[in-house]
């Protein structure tokens, strides 16, 4: 796993450590294009990366909700400062995360649906 990999999961670990964020993920109230996830100006410049709720998608039957991981503009880690500025700037998504409707948050079907997000990075 390389370094991006690593980073994005270090931000996944952040995410599941704070309950209140964690929920924004299974029961989202941002409008679809609006960052879910961070949301202070200070956290994205920390992080370097924010998710993006794009909707909801239909797949196998089942209703999820797509949110997309992109990076940031400004004074980044440098793992995603380099990604940034290979693959098209702000609005590439580095990742796709599908988190079920109607489930209740836990911090295992997080993971597992970051981890799998990470499958084509």
């Amino acid at each position: 796993m390389g370094n991006l990999a690593k980073t994005i999961l270090d931000v996944m670990k952040i995410v599941i450590g704070r309950p209140a964020d964690l929920k924004k993920f299974f029961n989202p109230t941002a409008a679809r294009g609006r960052t879910v996830w961070p949301k202070s100006p200070a956290d994205m410049l920390r992080y370097g990366v924010r998710w993006d709720y794009d909707g909801i998608v239909q797949q196998n039957d089942k209703e999820y909700h797509r949110f997309q991981l992109q990076p940031n503009a400004g004074k980044i880690p440098s793992t995603i400062k380099a990604w940034r500025d290979k693959n098209g700037g702000t609005h590439a998504v580095m990742a796709t995360l599908f988190i079920e409707k109607g489930v209740d948050p836990s911090d295992e079907a997080f993971e597992e649906s970051v981890r799998k997000s990470l499958d084509d990075l």
